[in-house]
């Protein structure tokens, strides 16, 4: 199974240089908003390439969690976000595990192989699982309101991340970020503390070779 803990480690803030093989990238912490977990069943995935996507197979408790990406530079190179990550806890990381859903696994895999989701709009996201059953039922109208305000809004953040509202009575929301080489397929993965309960979830967007 492809695991960089190189990449997953520099969410413990300890990791503020990396070398890459286009020299010494320059890590930067920038929160992209809080998101707000209703069943606390989360979905990452291409926030405009939206089909049939469901949450992984681990939940955690309802509520509102900070959203973290991780922007490397080096160089000349423009900004690039390494990882984004999702914060439930902020205890410390012993295990990494691939994030699947439910029915999937990882036994058997090659050291290079991974599963994870399909990235063609260069951009990323996560949300709660109620939100797509609220854009599952719009309109294409809507749907093409909702594309052109994610790309405003992330057109205008310096950082290429936006808070995105769904549904203003219940603070329904999707925190969106851009996705590194922009396109591809990326891995996410679980942060377990000592007490084995979900601390983290951080997608590895592969702009740091392992």
């Amino acid at each position: 199974m492809y695991i960089n803990i190189d990449v997953l480690n520099i969410t413990n803030g300890n990791t503020k240089m990396v070398d890459t093989e286009f020299g010494r990238m320059h890590i930067e912490k920038i929160e992209a908003g809080k998101l707000q977990l209703l069943t606390g069943r989360i979905i990452a995935t291409d926030p405009i390439l939206m089909y049939d996507d469901e949450g992984y197979s681990e939940s955690v408790k309802p509520g509102t969690y900070p959203v973290y990406i991780y922007v490397g530079k080096t160089g000349d190179r423009k900004k690039q976000t390494v990882a984004a990550e999702l914060r439930f806890s902020n205890s410390d990381i012993i295990r990494w595990e691939m994030a699947l859903l439910k029915g999937e696994s990882s036994k058997g895999f090659a050291q290079d192989e991974f599963m994870g989701y399909e990235v063609e709009n260069g951009l990323g996201c996560f949300m709660d699982e109620s939100v797509l059953e609220i854009m599952d039922v719009m309109s294409e109208e809507e749907l093409e309101k909702f594309e052109k305000s994610v790309r405003h809004e992330i057109r205008k953040n310096e950082c290429s991340c936006a808070d995105v509202i769904i549904d203003k009575k219940k603070g329904s929301n999707i925190i969106i970020f851009a996705s590194g080489w922009n396109e591809g397929t990326f891995p996410t993965y679980y942060g377990f503390d000592k007490n084995n309960k979900l601390a983290r979830l951080v997608t590895d967007f592969m702009v740091i070779e392992k």
